[in-house]
């Protein structure tokens, strides 16, 4: 065996290599790779009868930032049918104590306890209503907290942001990334997981083509027959499988978080975001389309849909309700800033007598958040999901500190002021009672029906910005104290939980991403640079959600044929396997806060690839995008599947379900708080968000000027921000700053110079 090898078992992992023979997805044999002591080069013997030559090149050094890179070829010499070839990576001295992420899909290895429900999984169809209940996942592929079950995962590629496994292991306090591609040419490959019955031992292995034995995983339950397959292998025939390996010390679980972030797009294409239409064109779009299809003209408010049912009409927060509002009051018309102002007065029409808000409204009827209609339930239409009424606290502050800049002659209502701190008073009662927020509450009575999760942090954001605004140190204090909480509970942990209010308490990114803005919110109210260090571990968090490269769509779909790029798409959590445009639903202006406090690109790489690449998801008239209802979506419409998962079923990866959804909020508060050009003078560094293409000269003279070109069909009207490090780190950047920054027009194929 090669040096790098050996280096590999020194350190406690032993590379064994597989040819597994199926029977359809029935795994029916099983043969190990007998390796040549003296080279890299061994063989399998299949049925008897069957010869493969199995040779291993390996580069590079498991120990080193770069990793080592293994590259494993399989050749069949006769006809081996159904058959797949496997890398596998066995650890001794396991423990199940160890942290298990794979980005995207796995998080401390989906360790927890289980409720069977079919979809949408609700709270009010189970017992477990205490404010102490333990975190509850629905079935989703795992890792057993149960020790007489058997513990596995067995996923695709395209379950994960990228194809990888990591590992803490704290007894040792070393972390492990195995990394690999997400196809080879017999297709997607899969990723596996399996501990041995007594737990000393696991086995990480990837497999092509990938099979997923006996059962897959659809829709909230892993028990859904299988319908992967091998492939028929002809003399000659062979494939490649490629890892990357890194073994690093890993007393924590957020240092294997900050080495993911280091190598997770390492030895990839480097491609740019998605060629597509200036954020202004898209704005323009879409403003068009909420004032048309949108608008309740009736109840005065803009709904989340467009749809005659339930869940598109209004929800408070979450899916955007009280939060496109915000946005069309920033950049809208005169008609969408009034409208954005009816929708604050509808708000606070639906305040319930606890300070909380009604989650839902459908044809001026109020309903509770519960997915269930069974009239036995527990309190019926009183359950709210705590994470839409934080998200409305957060947006009627930014709301109100808006309206303030931007029409300074509006009075605001009082009854408004008066609902705003009734809600904050609501939050601050939750946390003198219980220590926490929890997840439900009950509409009327304000009380916790289910504890735990981290559903609801953005309070903390939207209680800062409260104490700050109404100058009442009660908000301020109990802002610090629950973020405070919150980052014992699930940032230093690894695992963030239930910001989805149809998931139980499955991890997810909603949580995560939310609790980078109240970190960095506080920061703003605080000047106190720990949220920062916060931010910054949150943010990484964060990271994992993010797809990191471009998926390969199965070709003639949808997105194959439109040339979707994944890559910045942002996984919604470990049940709903889908990515999705962009974060449920903000902008992502605190990963562009945290650049600015910390210099450090890894944030604006991110924002870039996640705000970069939501326009093309935008369906338009010129380029319509087709559901999966063979119908054009209107121009304005977003859906929020970006299916790399055969979660909902192998036909719909790379189609895109037929719905106005959150996603196109998520893209409008990119427009309206984002710049689309950022310029650092210290550095002369260049960083573009927008659909233009920029470069700067700086003259003998000291001149910066700025190149700017439009390349698209649609006129842009670009957002322009320009500072120095200096002014970055001791300028904090409020809300609504960017209706201050500069705007540069250009014409459809039009270049202009700037200087700055």
């Amino acid at each position: 065996m090669s040096k790098q090898i050996l280096w590999l078992k020194e350190a406690g992992v032993r590379l064994e290599g597989y040819v597994k023979k199926y029977q359809g997805a029935e795994p029916i044999e099983s043969c190990q790779v007998i390796w040549n002591e003296d080279s890299s080069e061994g063989h399998v013997v299949l049925d008897n009868e069957i010869r493969w030559t199995v040779k291993a090149i390996s580069s590079g050094v498991v120990d080193s930032e770069e990793g080592m890179e293994l590259i494993v070829d399989f050749r069949s010499d006769g006809c081996s049918m159904q058959s797949t070839a496997a890398l596998s990576f066995e650890l001794d001295n396991w423990s199940e104590r160890n942290y298990v992420l794979v980005p995207g899909a796995v998080y401390a290895g989906n360790r927890f306890g289980v409720r069977e429900l079919p979809y949408a999984p609700c709270w009010s169809k189970l017992n477990d209503h205490v404010p102490e209940v333990p975190t509850l996942i629905t079935d989703v592929p795992r890792l057993s907290v149960d020790r007489n079950l058997h513990s596995a995962f067995h996923l695709l590629t395209g379950d994960a942001s990228t194809p990888a496994i990591g590992i803490v292991d704290e007894q040792a306090a070393m972390g492990w990334l195995f990394v690999t591609d997400q196809s080879t040419e017999l297709g997607d490959s899969s990723m596996h997981m399996a501990e041995s019955v007594d737990r000393s031992s696991a086995q990480i292995s990837f497999q092509a083509p990938g099979v997923r034995p006996h059962f897959k995983y659809e829709m909230a339950t892993t028990r859904v027959p299988s319908t992967d397959n091998g492939h028929d292998f002809l003399p000659g025939d062979s494939v490649r499988i490629r890892s990357r390996i890194y073994r690093f010390p890993c007393a924590s679980i957020q240092e294997l978080y900050d080495h993911f972030a280091v190598v997770r797009q390492q030895g990839q294409k480097q491609e740019g975001t998605a060629s597509s239409l200036p954020f202004s064109a898209a704005w323009d779009i879409q403003e068009m389309k909420y004032n048309a299809m949108n608008w309740n003209d009736e109840l005065g408010y803009y709904a989340v849909g467009t749809i005659d049912m339930k869940h598109q009409d209004w929800q408070i927060g979450w899916v955007g309700g009280g939060m496109s509002s915000y946005a069309l009051l920033l950049e809208g018309s005169e008609l969408s800033i009034a409208r954005a102002i009816d929708t604050l007065h509808f708000i606070f029409s639906s305040q319930t007598e606890s300070g909380f808000f009604h989650g839902v409204c459908y044809k001026g009827k109020w309903y509770g958040d519960e997915f269930n209609d069974d009239p036995d339930r527990l309190y019926p239409e009183q359950w709210h999901i705590l994470r839409k009424s934080a998200d409305a606290l957060y947006f009627i502050m930014k709301h109100l500190i808006a309206l303030v800049t931007i029409r300074p002659t509006f009075t605001i209502p009082e009854r408004w002021l008066e609902g705003t701190k009734r809600l904050a008073d609501a939050f601050v009662k939750l946390w003198r009672m219980n220590g926490q927020f929890g997840q439900w509450v009950h509409s009327r009575t304000g009380e916790i029906v289910i504890g735990g999760s981290a559903g609801a942090a953005i309070a903390p954001a939207g209680l800062a910005l409260c104490g700050r605004y109404f100058e009442d140190d009660i908000y301020k204090k109990t802002a610090e104290l629950s973020a405070n909480e919150y980052y014992e509970q699930f940032t230093r942990k690894g695992v963030t939980t239930g910001g989805p209010g149809e998931i139980l308490q499955c991890p997810d990114s909603e949580s995560a991403f939310a609790l980078l803005e109240s970190y960095i919110v506080l920061y703003e109210t605080t000047g106190d640079r720990l949220w920062i260090k916060r931010a910054e571990e949150a943010a990484l968090q964060a990271m994992t959600w993010c797809v990191s490269y471009n998926f390969r769509f199965p070709a003639g779909s949808t997105f194959d044929r439109l040339g979707i790029r994944t890559k910045g798409s942002v996984i919604a959590n470990v049940q709903n396997k889908h990515s999705a445009p962009g974060i449920c639903t903000l902008s992502g202006d605190s990963l562009f806060k945290l650049y600015r406090a910390t210099g450090n690109k890894l944030y604006m790489d991110l924002l870039q690839e996640i705000a970069g690449n939501l326009p093309q998801y935008l369906s338009r008239q010129d380029r319509p995008i087709r559901g999966w209802d063979g119908h054009d979506m209107p121009p304005g419409y977003m859906s929020e599947r970006v299916n790399m998962s055969d979660w909902e079923g192998k036909a719909y990866v790379g189609e895109v379900i037929p719905y106005s959804c959150w996603c196109e909020v998520s893209l409008m508060l990119s427009y309206a708080e984002l710049p689309g050009i950022y310029v650092n003078k210290t550095k002369n560094q260049v960083s573009v968000i927008d659909g233009v293409m920029c470069s700067m000269n700086v003259t003998e003279e000291g001149i910066r000027i700025l190149k700017v070109s439009n390349p698209t069909s649609f006129p842009a009207k670009v957002k322009l921000l320009a500072e120095d490090e200096e002014q970055a780190a001791s300028t904090l950047l409020e809300s609504c700053a960017s209706i201050t920054w500069q705007r540069i027009e250009l014409a459809s194929g039009e270049t202009i110079e700037v200087i700055i």
